[in-house]
């Protein structure tokens, strides 16, 4: 028994189309699951870059302490400059200080970086922000610029509250 052409060629066109449309319903399942998995890692990524960025800060934090209390001479220089005033610090004492407070502004300016990049939360940064202006009339007495940028916008602003 022979089968009408036409029949034949209607049933492979309904076994293509149910075909594609299986191939289509997978495909489009696979870019679900594509999408979901960068997006885990995405955020696994950002989960990791606040961490070390949380590590970096406190590592920073701890060396400078241990800065201050291995020095011989830092600690000396500082209670004398707050006590007796900056204009009581000889040039080699006013130069260590100068470099020092610096380094801790610098230090302050890159967290902050951190969390404008989102990797620190904003209450560490209000924080940081909180202590830069608390310490800038001792670092304007020193002679040290804040420059431009948010860091110094954000202290300024603090400060005049």
């Amino acid at each position: 028994m022979r089968q009408d052409p036409i029949l034949v060629v209607g049933q492979n066109n309904m076994n293509s189309e149910k075909l594609n449309a299986w191939l289509t319903l997978i495909a489009n399942i696979g870019v679900v699951i594509g999408l979901a998995l960068l997006f885990y890692e995405l955020r696994e990524s950002q989960n990791l870059a606040e961490t070390d960025a949380g590590v970096r800060r406190l590592n920073q934090m701890q060396e400078a302490w241990v800065e201050m209390a291995v020095s011989e001479s830092l600690p000396a220089i500082r209670v004398k400059a707050r006590t007796d005033g900056v204009q009581t610090l000889n040039q080699v004492e006013l130069y260590r200080l100068k470099t020092w407070e610096d380094a801790v502004r610098v230090r302050m300016a890159s967290q902050y970086i951190e969390f404008l990049r989102g990797y620190l939360d904003e209450d560490t940064a209000k924080g940081i922000v909180r202590n830069a202006a608390f310490l800038l009339p001792y670092w304007n007495e020193l002679g040290i610029e804040l420059g431009d940028g948010e860091f110094a916008e954000a202290i300024r602003e603090e400060a005049g509250r």
